[in-house]
């Protein structure tokens, strides 16, 4: 529930009429939902969909937990109703000039991968974004594709800067979901240990993986913030942040009026941001 903000800030870039201004949009989870919605040339269909309450309460329901159903049901909204809501969606995202790479955390060591070379049809698109946005023990088992399987990328890169300076895009806008001034905090140990031994039994290199997830959030966040001080720096990375003041919502969110309050303010803070940078 937390891409309602980058939802915004898609709906904010397509209100702009820059839809076509990128050569390739990277996805890590419910950003790379965001930005297929945004390749697709729909975001004013798909980006408000996080304050649905229809998808929102189908999405996120706790008492699955106790039938041993997913809490999160990614599958059902990427693989029924995202077509429902848009049809042609798929084919449209495939058919854009926009390239779209999610990112999602191969099981078999913890790594983040790009998965656009494994996307060659709507179905291994949709296979793509639900292995992206799998969130481990909330969203069932891990997704099979190009036969390895794979989780949600905020196990390995919460943040896919480095993805796109790794295939040498020379000019980022990253979409940001934590506030200015806020950098990501590590679990409580008791939250750490508990959750690494649970991920431990789909794989000990994703419990690896979510063990050091602070370590390498931690380094994105000094290079982006090595970039906002000097713009220098080569490839030249812009971020764009809900402001200090901004409500953010948990991952499940249940409270839509604050839901819907995060993606008005990613839409402001988009209008804010590119009319003050021209």
């Amino acid at each position: 529930m937390r891409g309602a903000v980058s939802g915004g800030m898609v709906l904010g870039l397509d209100d702009l009429g820059l839809t076509d201004a990128f050569d390739a949009a990277y996805g890590s989870s419910a950003g790379a939902l965001n930005a297929m919605w945004f390749v697709a040339g729909r975001a004013q269909e798909g980006a408000p969909t996080w304050a649905d309450a229809t998808f929102a309460d189908s999405l996120v329901r706790r008492r699955r937990a106790a039938a041993r159903r997913p809490i999160v049901d990614i599958t059902g909204l990427i693989e029924e109703r995202y077509e429902q809501r848009s049809p042609g969606i798929f084919a449209a995202a495939l058919a854009s000039a926009t390239e779209l790479h999610p990112i999602a955390t191969d099981v078999s060591d913890g790594s983040a991968v790009d998965l656009h070379d494994a996307i060659t049809s709507e179905r291994t698109l949709r296979l793509a974004l639900r292995a992206s946005a799998s969130l481990p023990l909330l969203a069932g088992p891990p997704v099979d594709l190009d036969g390895r399987r794979f989780l949600d990328a905020g196990l390995s890169a919460a943040i896919p800067v480095r993805a796109a300076i790794a295939a040498g895009a020379t000019h980022i806008l990253v979409l940001r979901s934590r506030r200015v001034g806020e950098t990501a905090q590590p679990p409580s140990p008791r939250s750490m240990a508990i959750t690494t031994r649970l991920l431990r039994r789909i794989s000990p290199a994703v419990a690896t993986a979510f063990a050091t997830r602070p370590e390498r959030e931690a380094r994105d966040e000094d290079l982006l913030a090595r970039h906002d001080a000097d713009p220098g720096l080569t490839p030249h990375i812009l971020s764009l942040r809900p402001p200090a003041s901004a409500p953010v919502p948990s991952r499940l969110e249940r409270d839509l009026s604050l839901v819907q309050v995060a993606l008005d303010g990613g839409r402001d803070a988009a209008h804010a941001l590119l009319a003050q940078t021209g």
